[in-house]
């Protein structure tokens, strides 16, 4: 058995990260959108950290970190296991072998709080244990009989960390135990799942936010009255069926704003939609207003632009070149292709009034006539 405690100022950085160590822990975020959810199979993470070295199976990784907003993964060869995270059901792939394929287990951590994190992966059986509670158990993993395994685990497995975009990721300690035969997985019982379960009786708008702590819940309850009322912008709301988004459309303007809601964690997007009615060859948007809004709030806020605009998720490619969902823009000589078109805010609270901040700046231009043509 050979036990590495990884010293954290020792870690590589690659792609678009900001690190610090702060008080013995390692601080970290990542500044573009991470192709993690939801891609093709073959697109791999670039914005990252890389821990030294190469390791072999069997292992068990330890981690203690905290992130402020969902979410963070850990990456073991080909593989992914991501925490904090209930919106993604491709939650896990395999080391060898991902197959991008639908992969549940309860990756739930407390937020601003450091979590215990462990990974087993054995030869013939993998465990997840968060906190001291087994979360995942398998003997089925797609390594444990690939052709390719033990090629791989000759060289060894290179370890990788990342989070999404604009999440706050702290990592206090990592340390990974190679064994000579076996790690020793102590299996107890099947860990219990957290797929969603449809709510058996029609959702209400109350019903969406019971899950959130109350300082989520009032800044929804105080947005939510301040679109409804807002003027000449008329926004309607709409309930999805499943009560796991709330939706607001101007639709005189083609702008929507959506909360994106999962228990206690959500994030929340503002767009100019794209109408997707008939054939897709007629696919578009009533009006795109995004960089004429940007270069509006500039005039005045250019530390409030620059903010949103960095706001914008980036097209990772996700689904090829035709896709048409891909949105391009331009503001202050940069250029970057958007998911959707979308802002993408997180469960800070601060992030809320940014939100009202834009839709108002929205707002303040149609109360004036509208955009220019």
């Amino acid at each position: 058995m050979t036990e590495h405690n990884i010293d954290l100022n020792l870690l590589k950085f690659r792609g678009h990260t900001l690190s610090e160590m702060r008080d013995g822990a390692l601080s970290m975020t990542v500044t573009r959108a991470n192709p993690l959810n939801h891609c093709k199979p073959g697109i791999r993470c670039v914005h990252y950290t890389e821990v030294p070295g190469r390791y072999r199976l069997p292992l068990r990784i330890d981690i203690t970190a905290k992130i402020d907003v969902p979410s963070f993964y850990i990456m073991l060869g080909e593989g992914h296991a991501n925490f904090g995270i209930h919106f993604d059901n491709r939650r896990l792939d395999d080391i060898c072998e991902p197959q991008n394929k639908i992969n549940h287990f309860n990756s739930r951590i407390p937020m601003n709080e450091f979590a215990d994190i462990t990974l087993i992966y054995d030869l013939k059986e993998m465990q997840i244990i968060i906190d001291g509670e087994e979360r995942y158990y398998s003997k089925r993993e797609k390594y444990m009989k690939s052709p390719v395994f033990k090629g791989m685990n000759e060289e060894g497995f290179p370890l990788r960390i990342s989070c999404v975009k604009r999440t706050n990721l702290e990592i206090r300690s990592i340390r990974i135990t190679e064994y000579d035969d076996t790690a020793g997985i102590n299996h107890i019982h099947d860990p219990k799942d957290d797929k969603f379960v449809p709510p058996t009786e029609k959702p209400t708008f109350e019903s969406c936010l019971s899950g959130l702590p109350d300082d989520l819940r009032t800044a929804i309850i105080d947005i939510d009255g301040w679109l409804r009322t807002l003027r000449p912008m008329k926004f309607k709301r709409q309930i999805s069926k499943y009560g796991d988004k709330i939706t607001y459309t101007a639709s005189e303007q083609g702008f929507s704003y959506a909360i994106h809601i999962s228990g206690n964690v959500l994030y929340h997007t503002l767009q100019w939609y794209i109408l997707t009615q008939g054939k897709p060859e007629t696919w578009g948007r009533k009006a795109d207003r995004m960089e004429d809004t940007l270069n509006y709030l500039a005039q005045t806020e250019p530390a409030f632009a620059r903010r949103m605009w960095g706001n914008l998720y980036e097209c990772v490619g996700g689904y090829g070149p035709g896709c048409m969902a891909k949105t391009p823009y331009t503001f202050a000589s940069e250029k970057i292709t958007a998911c959707h078109g979308k802002m993408y805010f997180n469960m800070n609270l601060s992030e809320f009034e940014d939100v009202k901040h834009f839709i108002g700046a929205v707002n303040e231009i149609t109360s004036m006539g509208g955009f220019p043509k």
